[in-house]
């Protein structure tokens, strides 16, 4: 008994999926990728996909691999994890996911084949129902955790301090449109070179003035925001390498977070020293 499959329906139907994937295994780890990386991600799972398919084998050692390098790489480019740890927890989850999901595309196409609206129209509709269903149970596990660590990474040297989630801080860099956090200007001794913080100190007169490689990585800029008490202000602003946010049993990863600099202490015991932006779950 022979079942035709075209390859483009193959190649098309997986890469629709693995993507939904990818965003929920994201989604659950907390990690922050774009969906430009999760799309890449989904590409090498569905042509990985098709290959399994025009290199057919008796042998199930060869596709077992394959299938496990897929999802590692998978993990890695759609989600954006470094560490081991991290890759080894992104590949599982998703696939646990790809089981659960595939579970629930048997029930739904047995006795016949499924058409592409009705695809369409399940696949959205489960990913948003999972995604605020994860997003929901985090917020409800992670009630009232404030104050939690938080490691500040740049390209030379790691810095660990406390944050405390600042539901009112909302401020939003209008280059990149990311969430931006305040931290405190002692804090950047032990993280930055003095040349970088005599740069920014003196912000005005240091733009396109340092001819180096760390000051320029780190996209120096102003924030400027209104606050009850004052009518406007301006606050310098660097991009670091990376910034991981350890919230109960949660880790949040964020890639090139956008760190405002106060000149002022945020708590006179100093018990916090950044101010994590209320958008960052």
């Amino acid at each position: 008994m022979y079942k035709e499959i075209y390859i483009d329906l193959v190649f098309a139907t997986n890469l629709l999926m693995d993507f939904v994937l990818l965003r929920l295994t994201g989604t659950l780890l907390g990690v922050r990728a774009s969906w430009r990386r999760s799309l890449l991600g989904a590409l090498i799972g569905s042509l990985s996909s098709c290959l399994i398919l025009i290199i057919p084998t008796d042998n199930p050692c060869p596709a077992f691999l394959l299938h496990a390098l897929t999802a590692a790489l998978m993990a890695k480019t759609g989600c954006k994890v470094k560490s081991k740890s991290m890759l080894a927890m992104a590949a599982v989850t998703l696939y646990i996911l790809a089981f659960l999901c595939g579970g629930f595309w048997d029930v739904l196409s047995a006795g016949g084949g499924v058409a592409l609206k009705t695809f369409l129209i399940f696949t959205g509709v489960s990913y948003a129902f999972l995604a605020i269903c994860v997003k929901g149970y985090r917020k409800w596990n992670q009630k009232g955790e404030t104050v939690c660590q938080v490691l500040l990474k740049t390209q030379e040297k790691t810095l660990t301090v406390t944050g405390f989630y600042d539901t009112g801080n909302l401020l939003t860099d209008p280059l990149t449109n990311k969430p931006v956090s305040i931290v405190e200007e002692r804090v950047l001794a032990e993280l930055l070179p003095d040349a970088a913080l005599n740069g920014l100190k003196n912000m005005e007169e240091a733009v396109g003035e340092y001819d180096d490689p760390l000051w320029e990585s780190l996209h120096p800029h102003f924030i400027f925001f209104r606050s009850v008490g004052e009518h406007a202000g301006a606050l310098p602003a660097i991009t670091l390498e990376e910034m991981c946010i350890y919230r109960g049993e949660q880790i949040i990863y964020v890639y090139h977070p956008v760190i405002a600099v106060s000149s002022t202490p945020f708590h006179a015991g100093g018990k916090y020293q950044i101010l994590l932006n209320g958008q960052i779950a």
